[in-house]
């Protein structure tokens, strides 16, 4: 097992580390089990059974070396192709029309155990995860996809689980885990503490504090989590009483717990302080940068208009030069016309002096030819 597994989140620890110390034990000194991790495309199981061969399926993709995608309800593995055969919280995700094809393929590809690990259907495990939901949507304002599919597909029935799993030749045995009260208060300090970039370094020292000290004791009724083990053929049931140590948390484990919790309930209400401050604060800067805003708009609008104006102005001065321009032109012509009238005005007058002048004469011819 990889020293760094205790920095994993608690609820996770929780049901890795089980599995792996029963499947450790029930290999004793045998050779490395071969295993099958359904729904664990995440691999973490690979990190508590390092010396055994684990293949992971899943219906969603990741990178984990050696993924098969497939379906819990039709696995691609031939009969009794696994020494033991896992599913961790998954058979919760599994819709119930499919619940008894998946329990009914797990025995089948398992020569040796079927371990099933998760929640399973019981009014106060339902009230609790309930709980956290409503604790995640008011303090962090979200909601959690995984409580969301519990909530929507149902629990399964673990009597249901326990019975098939008989009826198939199996012998069963059930281990509770995960006290239900210090699950739902840990599952809220871990979600809260991670959600926070601050307090993420408080969180995994938290985590290792929880796996380290109360991991083993943490299995007082009610609990959170079941893992139905069933054993095929000769194989043999774990012992789970050495599996555990007594579910009494050791003297003194538990303080550190409340003293953080209070620290957190301070630090609650100085980020509630802090927030509605920062709140406050960004709204007067957001006033600010929208008056900011608005003066440039109005800025640039007259700086526009007048670069519209000075526009008009000089189209307007050029229509003037050029009406000056035709009005200067039309004066010269008029000065050139009344010029030639009087030209001509002095020619017809010079020429009617002739004519009369003439005329006169003829009339005097004319009286002295009488």
């Amino acid at each position: 097992m990889k020293s760094d597994v205790l920095a994993l989140p608690f609820d996770q620890y929780q049901r890795y580390r089980l599995v792996a110390d029963l499947l450790a034990q029930l290999r004793g000194g045998g050779a490395p089990l071969r295993v099958l991790d359904v729904g664990g495309r995440t691999a973490v199981l690979r990190d508590f059974l390092q010396d055994a061969r684990i293949d992971l399926v899943d219906v969603e993709p990741s990178d984990s070396r050696g993924l098969v995608l497939g379906d819990g309800s039709r696995l691609p593995f031939k009969d009794a192709s696994f020494d033991a055969v896992c599913a961790f919280d998954t058979l919760e995700h599994v819709p119930p029309s499919l619940r008894t094809a998946f329990v009914e393929e797990v025995r089948r590809v398992s020569r040796g155990w079927v371990v099933l690990a998760g929640p399973y259907a019981h009014p106060r495990v339902v009230e609790a995860e309930g709980l956290l939901q409503k604790f995640l949507e008011s303090k962090l304002g979200e909601r959690h996809r995984y409580l969301d599919e519990h909530l929507h597909h149902g629990l399964p029935e673990r009597q249901a689980v326990e019975a098939q799993l008989t009826r198939s030749g199996a012998r069963v045995v059930t281990i509770p885990h995960g006290n239900l009260d210090r699950w739902l208060v840990l599952q809220c300090l871990s979600m809260y503490m991670d959600y926070d970039p601050a307090l993420r370094p408080i969180a995994r020292d938290f985590q290792r504090f929880y796996n380290a000290e109360l991991y083993a004791s943490d299995h007082a009724e009610p609990v959170y989590r079941h893992v139905v083990v069933a054993a095929v053929g000769s194989a043999p049931l774990p012992r789970a009483q050495e599996l555990l140590g007594p579910p009494i948390a050791p003297a003194g484990a538990l303080r550190s717990t409340f003293e953080m919790v209070g620290q957190l309930v301070h630090f609650d209400r100085e980020r509630t302080w802090w927030h509605s401050v920062r709140g406050e604060l960004e709204r007067v800067i957001e006033s600010y940068r929208r008056e900011s805003a608005w003066r440039v708009e109005q800025s640039a609008a007259h700086e526009a208009t007048i670069a519209r104006l000075q526009a008009e102005l000089a189209q307007a001065r050029e229509y003037a030069e050029k009406l000056r321009g035709a009005y200067q032109s039309s004066e010269d012509g008029r000065k050139y016309h009344v010029a030639r009238g009087e030209e001509e005005r002095a020619r017809f007058a010079s020429e009617k002096a002739i004519l009369e002048s003439e005329l006169a004469a003829l009339r005097r011819r004319l009286g002295d030819a009488r």
